[in-house]
């Protein structure tokens, strides 16, 4: 047998034979391959068949590996940038500073990578950048596009209807939302990713130093930044009365609007000869604004319903007076029918508009010294007219939207704002007529009976929402409660109070809400793994402290009673409390002064301090 000669040129090396192949074995061809049949083949008698060869595919350069290689050489020369900057600092000063272990948060290399850079910057590789697996929200805070796209529909499904004014479309998927607006996709993840209480501090100083370099520093005006804004307050942490913690966040909001110009309709190019505003306008380039967009539209009133809740029931100067631009966007929505929630929004708007209305009739008197100072005819006859212009408006809502409780609660909330001001307005002590105190009495029962209907109203929520409101609804609920114990404590010749205690048992109510947001946190922490459950400290979710403050409220007003007196029944429904029996009994200390201060001291608002919250045991 004749050996196998096999040239050195590996290009033609022979090959093996089909069989030969298939089994991984060695091929030895007699002759040249393909000419006869390989020593295998013919010990076997076996057809000898050579595949043909087709022409090798080059292999291009990868580009992902290109890319991969593009992207970490960018990051190493950031990190060498900052090294050299670090050891030009250091050389300058006397005492070398200690290089952070961690870059800024504004100037991390992977978080800069992946956030569209702004026109001023020059960095080619970010353009490059091929879709991800995950995104980084903060170092501690990563989802994945996968999981992105469920909370994006989870935001859609639970958190938009409540709070219309940021939608998102349908068809928007959440790496196509990262790439066109990255701000405001890592705020909504904020507002739905599941995350612990490190994790949510973590992402609130993120948002802030994201604002303050963007807004502040950089002078940006984008609506991104306004919508992630309003997004941000309307589900924060901040509930009850409003924090100090978000008055510059939305100081912000209203300067973007304005910076925006999203409160008025852009202006009509002049065709008058030599308009100096026009020549001065073309002079410097400038052009004029591009009609709103819907979206920008919605945005805007966002910002208007924000801050108007925060006038209306927080004694914050008002931002936005209500315009005829507002009718004309709230028009422009509606006819639109893009998203079905857009009627809710519109909704919201004509209540907020009849607010602004009780407060320009009624402003706190600590702010406007214009109000009135004394309760008479007028007063009464603004009282009915509001309430008939109320009525009205309910009446010609949709009844889909006026039965859901949504809107049922802030109607309800702005019937005890419109009596609340007969709380610390009297009639004048000169006047003679008794029945302006006849009237006083009136107006203060009718409060005391919209707070009860409010109560009633929101103890209809699903207790598995409890946990997810918005900013919105607690700011009407927060103000109720506080309402209702100034009224039930109120020391006044046109007031009797052991009559309102037995009609309106607050003891019992306090004890049942506080049962439903116990049972609520619990339900948030089953299902803390699917969207966020908020907390207040590493130990406590902010439905705990909420149960606490209602638990402590009602066994002081038990202690404040001192009375055997039987309330009637109220139309509350009776609630399993479980293990809640055992929540220990916390002292207002432990609670934000702010709060109590607007709970139990302002009792006394509008009245001699000697009548602050009275016992009841006389």
């Amino acid at each position: 047998m004749a050996e196998a000669t096999v040239d050195d040129n590996p290009k033609e090396r022979p090959r093996a034979c089909a069989y030969c192949n298939k089994s991984k074995t060695k091929c030895i061809w007699i002759g040249e391959p393909g000419d006869g049949s390989c020593q295998r083949c013919a010990r076997l008698n076996r057809d000898c068949i050579l595949p043909q060869q087709g022409e090798k595919r080059r292999r291009g350069p990868s580009t992902r590996v290109g890319q991969l290689e593009e992207k970490i050489d960018g990051i190493m020369s950031l990190l060498n940038a900052g090294r050299q900057l670090q050891q030009t600092s250091a050389s300058s000063q006397s005492q070398p500073s200690p290089t952070p272990q961690t870059p800024p948060i504004f100037h991390d290399p992977i978080r800069d990578s992946l956030v569209p850079p702004s026109p001023k910057e020059n960095s080619s590789y970010v353009h490059t950048t091929p879709p991800l697996e995950y995104i980084d929200i903060v170092p501690t805070l990563r989802v994945s596009f996968a999981e992105a796209d469920r909370l994006l529909t989870l935001y859609r499904t639970d958190y938009s209807p409540r709070f219309p004014f940021v939608p998102i479309t349908d068809d928007l998927r959440a790496y196509d939302l990262f790439q066109n607006r990255p701000f405001l996709f890592r705020t909504i993840m904020h507002i739905v990713a599941p995350q612990n209480a490190a994790v949510q501090r973590d992402v609130n100083q993120w948002f802030r130093q994201y604002i303050a370099e963007h807004i502040v520093i950089n002078q940006e005006k984008r609506l991104e930044l306004l919508q992630a804004l309003i997004l941000f307050i309307a589900w924060g942490e901040f509930h009850f009365y409003l924090e100090s913690a978000a008055t510059n966040l939305w100081q912000l909001a209203v300067g973007l609007v304005l910076e925006l110009g999203l409160n008025k309709p852009p202006k009509v190019p002049s065709h008058l000869p030599n308009h100096m505003v026009e020549e001065a306008r073309r002079a410097k380039g400038l052009r004029m604004r591009a009609p709103h967009t819907l979206e920008d539209m919605r945005t805007y009133l966002g910002c208007y319903y924000i801050t108007s809740l925060a006038a209306v029931f927080f004694r914050h100067l008002p931002m936005f007076p209500y315009s005829n631009y507002i009718n004309t966007c709230c028009a422009a929505v509606v006819s639109q029918q893009e998203y079905q929630s857009d009627k809710f929004m519109a909704a919201l708007i004509q209540l907020q508009r009849i607010a602004c209305r009780i407060h320009a009739a009624f402003p706190s008197p600590d702010i406007d010294v214009n109000g009135p100072s004394e309760l008479s005819a007028p007063s009464f006859m603004v009282i009915s007219s509001i309430r008939a212009e109320l009525e009205s408006l309910k009446r010609e809502t949709p009844k889909e939207i006026q039965n859901h409780w949504a809107f049922d609660v802030c109607y309800r909330g702005l019937l005890v704002r419109l009596y609340e001001p007969a709380i610390y307005i009297r009639p004048s002590s000169a006047s003679n007529n008794f029945a302006e105190g006849t009237r006083r009495s009136e107006v203060l029962w009718s409060c005391l009976d919209a707070a009860k209907i409010f109560f009633e109203a929101y103890c209809t929520i699903p207790l598995h929402e409890l946990p997810y409101l918005s900013f919105s609804t607690f700011s009407h609920f927060s103000f109720t409660l506080v309402t209702a114990t100034r009224l039930l404590f109120l020391n006044d010749s046109d007031w009797n109070r052991q009559l309102a205690f037995r009609t309106f048992d607050f003891p019992r109510l306090t004890q049942h809400l506080a049962a439903s947001y116990d049972q609520a946190d619990r339900l948030a922490a089953a299902g803390e793994w699917r969207q966020k459950r908020k907390y207040i400290d590493d130990a406590r979710s902010v439905m705990a402290l909420h149960r606490d403050k209602l638990t402590w409220m009602s066994s002081w007003c038990v202690s404040q009673l001192g009375s055997t007196e039987e309330p009637q029944d109220q139309q509350i429904p009776d609630v399993d409390i479980g293990e809640f029996s055992a929540v220990q009994i916390l002292s207002p200390s432990n609670f934000d002064g702010e709060w109590w201060q607007d709970v139990l001291e302002d009792f006394s608002f509008g009245q001699p301090k000697e009548s602050a919250a009275p016992s009841l045991a006389t």
